[in-house]
């Protein structure tokens, strides 16, 4: 049988000394590595743990003058003499476990891999616990860190989320991911945000993907990429088969990359949900964009919100959705869209069976826009359009008239967002049923329907 400092053997493992310690200990030391109980960097939290356990000793011997310098933490820092031999075994493993004189150990083994002292700490106590999930979200680690993260993961059996957004890990950094992906194939979620890969991380993970099939969610926004940036990792997504969930908003693509993304989106047959939202895209590129959404047969939700889409790109928008069969939700909103693009995806809805919710607030449509797209979800009686939200269009008696009678068609049908002539969101109040009208006025005067008619009889 292996031992478990067989198991432990890993290169990241050996920057961190084993505690040389009494021989009643022996045993132990020869078989756990420091760093998980490495977790009370703060002396302060250090403390305040080994009082708790030694509260549990010291009620019976409150007395005893050699037990206790100073009782309590309240004031200052507070330390307890362990110079009793019969202390409890526990504690004199708690204190041993926790010895202050590691600190400096740890500091210079964080130093030496280039991890903030607080992340490692967060680090060891995740790997410790086996958790799943692994969130270092704005630790500071930066590509050094991300390299020696990227090490010790290597061959964990327990994390299948990770989480290394905002650490400025560039492209250093996220080649050692991709890296990891490539031989653990436990991780399915991934997030990279706001880390500067650029073009080297990115062509990295476009590598990873063609030996990877255990990838589900990549969150890759917030890097600044650009349309070169992305070539070589759309055109690996051509012919990608596992990963479903793909985050590429907030970054810098253009026309080109709207070329390069929309043949992927033409080709690709494992993308459920693709946010593109925060680009530069314009018309010319959602015009490429929606080209492959033509040929698309698998992508589900599509964000293209904050893409100055005006409307010649409404008019793409709406032709892919006469072809598409398959998008459920699309977000359009904060784009340049005016009614005139607004009545061209009103009419491509009259023939879409598919679509869910459709968000198209922030635009310069007025009543006159909505109330086209309105219509011709009444026309369509096969449409599956259950939630419309156009955030900053005033609503009137004609757009309310038009809801109620959705609403009795599809009592699922939801219209959100707009907005009152105060500029509050408007709320729509189901319209009484005329029979609990009359029933309610007659229980409230304690009458029957007989009574009311001969009370009219009178009147006439």
């Amino acid at each position: 049988m292996r031992s478990s400092r067989a198991k432990n053997k890993h290169p990241f493992f050996t920057i961190f000394p084993r505690i040389k310690i009494g021989r009643k200990s022996k045993r132990w030391a020869e078989e756990i590595y420091v760093f998980p109980q490495s977790r009370a960097v703060s002396e302060k939290n250090l403390l305040i743990n080994l009082n708790r356990i030694l509260d549990t000793y010291d009620e019976d011997l409150k007395s005893d003058e050699v037990i206790v310098e100073n009782a309590t933490l309240k004031t200052g820092k507070t330390i307890h003499r362990l110079d009793r031999k019969d202390r409890h075994q526990e504690v004199q493993d708690a204190c041993r476990i926790h010895d202050m004189s590691l600190r400096e150990t740890f500091l210079k083994s964080c130093e030496h891999v280039g991890i903030p002292p607080l992340a490692m700490t967060y680090f060891l106590d995740r790997m410790a616990s086996a958790d799943t999930e692994l969130i270092m979200r704005n630790l500071g680690i930066g590509p050094t860190g991300a390299v020696a993260v990227a090490d010790a993961l290597a061959r964990n059996k327990s994390v299948t989320q990770l989480d290394l957004s905002l650490n400025n890990i560039q492209g250093k950094g996220a080649a050692a991911v991709a890296k990891l992906l490539e031989v653990n194939s436990l991780i399915n979620d991934v997030n990279l945000s706001e880390n500067n890969i650029g073009k080297d991380g990115a062509e990295a993970l476009g590598n990873m993907l063609t030996v990877n099939d255990s990838l589900v969610r990549i969150d890759l926004s917030r890097n600044g990429l650009t349309d070169d940036d992305i070539q070589f990792f759309s055109n690996v997504l051509q012919t990608e088969d596992s990963l479903s969930v793909l985050d590429l908003s907030h970054n810098s693509f253009g026309i080109t990359g709207g070329e390069y993304l929309g043949e992927m989106i033409g080709n690709n047959t494992s993308l459920r949900e693709l946010n593109l939202g925060w680009n530069r895209l314009g018309d010319e590129g959602v015009k490429q964009i929606c080209t492959g959404l033509k040929e698309n047969r698998t992508l589900e939700k599509l964000d293209l919100s904050w893409n100055e889409i005006g409307h010649e790109g409404a008019s793409s928008v709406a032709e892919s959705l006469e072809n598409n069969g398959k998008i459920l939700e699309l977000n359009l909103n904060n784009n340049r869209i005016t009614d005139r693009g607004m009545e061209k995806i009103a009419r491509s809805l009259e023939l879409n069976e598919t679509l869910k919710v459709v968000k198209i607030g922030y635009n310069l449509v007025t009543v006159e826009g909505a109330c086209a797209l309105l219509r011709s979800l009444l026309k369509n009686s096969g449409s599956a359009v259950e939630e419309v939200r156009m955030a900053e269009v005033e609503v009137n008696s004609d757009i309310r008239e038009l809801y109620f009678r959705l609403k009795i068609r599809k009592p699922r049908f939801n219209l959100l967002e707009l907005s009152t002539a105060s500029g509050d969101f408007y709320h729509f109040v189901k319209p009484q049923n005329p029979m609990n009208v009359l029933e309610d006025y007659l229980k409230r005067n304690k009458l029957t329907f007989r009574q009311c008619q001969s009370i009219e009889e009178e009147d006439d």
